[in-house]
């Protein structure tokens, strides 16, 4: 989709337009690498119109509209209590993307983001109703590594694995859980209950019904491109998940973690060191996804 002879020379450009961001510190939110993959999308693709959802304090709305002229945007968010950015020519939407007609809109000319965390399984009877095709998806991190499917998952034909960590610390939470799931939910099995020094890893098993396995085969039939978005420098597996690392040891998670080699070298960036500090906090497989 892109040489990284493009992208690297278009990172100089975006470096600049970056510098000139409204919100410095958009935690939570979208930052550097993910920033600059829904950019390079946004000049690739080219959308009359562009549906966000997921909105947060605006940023993305902002870096929409430094990336493309005459675009109709639509934010979506259900609370927009953390937004510091607000457009008059943007249309707010505080229900969910699924609960609107779009209708009138041009599907071939229309980019969708979501950045919203919910499962993208969730999404599919929206997109196969509506026809939409073309989908940029933020957090699409691997099986093991987060809660919910991902186009990821789904592309790859993965069957999700939840894991629930809890401290022996936390004995209020590990005792609760055990009532909830154990004397109260007979039904409810798990594959694997793993007992550390300091905590304990619930893990399970992966259910899944035959019309959902159907859905993704349909999905995965639609897909014309599946394009993740490769890191601006070289990807830092201990800094990315240093929450978990920190607070549940190295076993807790599996470290054959695969992204596509790097844009560039960071020692070949020439950036204030508050904006190098902010590569590999995020960085998450972003990917666009064209439907036929």
């Amino acid at each position: 989709m892109f040489t990284n002879k493009k992208l690297k020379s278009d990172l100089k450009n975006f470096i600049k337009i970056y510098n000139s961001r409204p919100i410095n510190d958009n935690y939570s939110g979208m930052k550097i690498e993910h920033c600059f993959a829904l950019y390079s999308f946004l000049k690739k693709i080219k959308p009359k119109y562009v549906i966000e959802s997921g909105v947060w304090k605006g940023q993305t709305t902002w870096l929409i509209k430094k990336a493309l002229h005459n675009v109709k945007i639509f934010s979506i968010d259900i609370d927009f209590s953390a937004r510091k950015i607000f457009y008059k020519d943007v249309k707010y939407l505080d229900k969910d993307i699924s609960k609107y007609n779009w209708d009138l809109i041009d599907k071939k000319k229309t980019l969708i983001i979501f950045d919203d965390h919910v499962c993208f399984s969730k999404r599919l009877k929206f997109l196969r109703k509506n026809n939409f095709k073309h989908i940029v998806f933020d957090d699409n991190l691997p099986n093991g590594f987060i809660g919910y499917y991902t186009p990821k998952i789904i592309f790859e034909k993965k069957i999700l694995i939840k894991n629930v960590y809890i401290r022996y610390s936390n004995i209020k939470r590990f005792f609760l859980f055990l009532i909830k799931n154990f004397i109260f939910n007979t039904k409810k099995k798990y594959n694997k209950l793993k007992f550390y020094r300091s905590f304990v890893k619930i893990t399970y098993p992966p259910l899944i019904t035959q019309k959902l396995k159907d859905e993704f085969k349909y999905f995965r039939k639609k897909i014309k491109v599946y394009y993740e978005f490769p890191p601006i420098v070289k990807f830092n597996f201990n800094k990315r998940f240093n929450y978990m690392l920190k607070n549940f040891g190295h076993k807790s998670l599996n470290k054959n973690y695969k992204v596509k080699k790097p844009i560039t070298n960071i020692n070949n960036l020439k950036i204030d060191k508050k904006l190098l500090n902010e590569f590999s906090l995020q960085y998450g497989n972003i990917c666009y996804i064209k439907l036929s």
